[in-house]
């Protein structure tokens, strides 16, 4: 081979020759950086899940929805219901369920289409559970002023199915809509909506949560309840999953 092209040869070859040792520390501090960083956001992950949201955005709170851990991690508080829907038995109920709903919470709804049907059917129906909703309106109080004057109107059956239809509803018009096909009647409920009637039992039910330690929706406070109302018990602040409310309640059925 010529020597030209020797000597260009040798001459790529330099090119190409990186002196790592000056700069491999730097990498490997960077590369660690990484992985630690990685290491702690997969970790935080796995401890929070997500109570509030509107219709499907989500804001995360810690240890809210985990599977596990027993009644021992939720706080001890008490509340108190008053002329709200009630479900179930209330003589032969030992447990009270107190529900504190957005109407405008995807997780609330959730908890509607997921969890609530086997409590129903398990201990609901069988007698052993009552089950109360109160409004913990966020994103405004529009439904939940429709909520109020349906339950009133038409007793807490009726309200159970406008409950049950009403999550993300937009504009009086669906809201008059739903009043009227759950069967309230029109002129009697245009009056109290319009007026919002029952705002007092609104703001009431809100500070009422907020009291307990409500922060997000769905929140619950399950325990026993005596004859005026009053629950002693534990907060639940998020949708958990059935068994955890299965752990709850049985604990509280056991005493």
């Amino acid at each position: 081979m010529p020597e030209s092209k020797k000597k260009e040869g040798k001459k790529k070859d330099e090119e190409v020759v990186i002196n790592f040792g000056n700069i491999g520390t730097p990498i490997a501090i960077l590369i660690s950086g990484i992985i630690i960083a990685v290491v702690i956001f997969f970790a935080s992950k796995s401890n929070t899940t997500t109570t509030v949201d509107t219709a499907g955005e989500s804001t995360e709170k810690t240890a809210v929805e985990s599977a596990g851990g027993g009644i021992g991690e939720f706080g001890a508080v008490s509340t108190t219901f008053g002329d709200v829907p009630v479900l179930g038995d209330r003589d032969s109920a030992k447990v009270a369920i107190v529900e504190y709903n957005e109407f405008r919470c995807g997780y609330c709804k959730r908890h509607l289409d997921e969890t609530f049907p086997s409590i129903a059917e398990n201990y609901i129906d069988t007698g052993k559970v009552i089950y109360v909703y109160k409004e913990f309106a966020i994103y405004g109080d529009d439904i939940a002023n429709a909520a109020k004057c349906v339950y009133h109107l038409a007793g807490t059956d009726v309200y159970k199915e406008f409950h049950t239809k009403a999550f993300n509803l937009e504009g009086d018009d669906a809201i008059y809509a739903l009043a009227k096909e759950v069967g309230v009647n029109e002129a009697d409920f245009k009056t109290c909506y319009s007026s919002s009637q029952y705002q007092g039992e609104i703001d009431a039910d809100k500070e009422a949560g907020t009291a307990a330690g409500i922060q997000g929706t769905p929140g619950f406070v399950i325990g026993t309840f005596d004859d005026e109302g009053n629950v002693d018990g534990v907060l639940v602040p998020g949708a958990y999953p059935y068994d955890s409310f299965v752990e709850v309640i049985e604990t509280y059925l056991a005493e």
